[in-house]
């Protein structure tokens, strides 16, 4: 008998117990959930946040809206936020959908917002250089007249000796207007397959620029490339493969210094093993 009444009590505790809980966690004291503002996200939340308001622009077109989505995550450079995102995308191999959306979003808040630019920032990315595949392209020689297009159908035409390269971008050359080297660096990534010499031309207003003409010589060779042959990397970025421990010159057709003694610099991964950076040259209008 007394084994029976030490269950029963066992068991009353229990409910006992159980409905003082239930009562405290949702009469006395119940839980408030409150929601947190986007600014204080993690990083990875704050590129997805990114990514939906990109995407919402691809299809509504309200680009008043999505900058006003945008100021909520409190970045000190709206525009330059995307353009890092993209270029982390790339590196890490996300959606081509995302990475389009996120590149638009940016150059139509370069071309329409008067209250987002770019300012006092020597280069558009900040991170490491995505991983794709290098395609250098060569144009014809300057004696040939020919017509390099990006795949798009926004047609821009660039005014260079006989040659009209088309991009979809606002920029174009301004002829005889000089560009300068406004940033030089050495990108040591996994992630890149071989040593690139990444060019990246814009104008005065800090507009990409495609059909720029590039010049590179090596070893009394010399070869021409064009930048907005890859609208997916920007409409002002060109790149070229370079072999190793050979020293390289580069120059703008349209009027620059030559920037010689350029190579792919050494690099090693977390684990000591030795592979071959990458170049990356920013050009500018003053």
């Amino acid at each position: 008998m007394k084994k029976i009444l030490d269950s029963w009590h066992l068991l009353a505790g229990i409910i006992l117990g159980l409905g003082l809980g239930l009562l405290i966690s949702w009469v006395i004291a119940p839980v408030e959930l409150t929601d947190a503002p986007p600014s204080l996200l993690r990083t990875d939340f704050k590129d997805g946040y990114r990514a939906l308001i990109a995407s919402a622009y691809a299809s509504t077109g309200d680009l008043e809206r999505a900058e006003e989505r945008l100021v909520i995550l409190n970045d000190p450079d709206i525009i330059t936020a995307l353009e890092s995102q993209a270029e982390r995308s790339l590196t890490n191999g996300k959606s081509p959908e995302s990475l389009e959306a996120l590149i638009v979003l940016a150059a139509a808040l370069k071309g329409e917002s008067s209250t987002v630019q770019v300012t006092n920032t020597p280069i558009p990315f900040h991170t490491e250089t995505p991983s794709l595949p290098t395609q250098t392209g060569t144009p014809p020689t300057p004696t040939t007249t020919s017509t390099p297009e990006a795949a798009t159908a926004t047609l821009t035409p660039i005014p260079i000796n006989t040659r009209t390269p088309r991009a979809t971008t606002v920029a174009s050359l301004t002829p005889g207007a000089p560009y300068i080297l406004a940033t030089q660096d050495e990108i040591c990534s996994t992630n890149i397959s071989e040593g690139l010499l990444m060019v990246y031309v814009s104008d005065s207003s800090k507009k990409a620029v495609a059909g720029a003409e590039i010049i590179i010589e090596w070893d009394g060779k010399e070869e021409h490339f064009f930048t907005g042959l890859k609208p997916e990397l920007g409409n002002g970025y060109a790149d070229f493969a370079m072999d190793e421990n050979k020293s390289y010159s580069l120059r703008l057709e349209a009027g620059s210094v030559a920037i010689s003694g350029l190579g792919a610099p050494p690099c090693q991964d977390d684990e000591g093993n030795h592979y071959w950076g990458s170049m990356r040259l920013r050009f500018e209008q003053p």
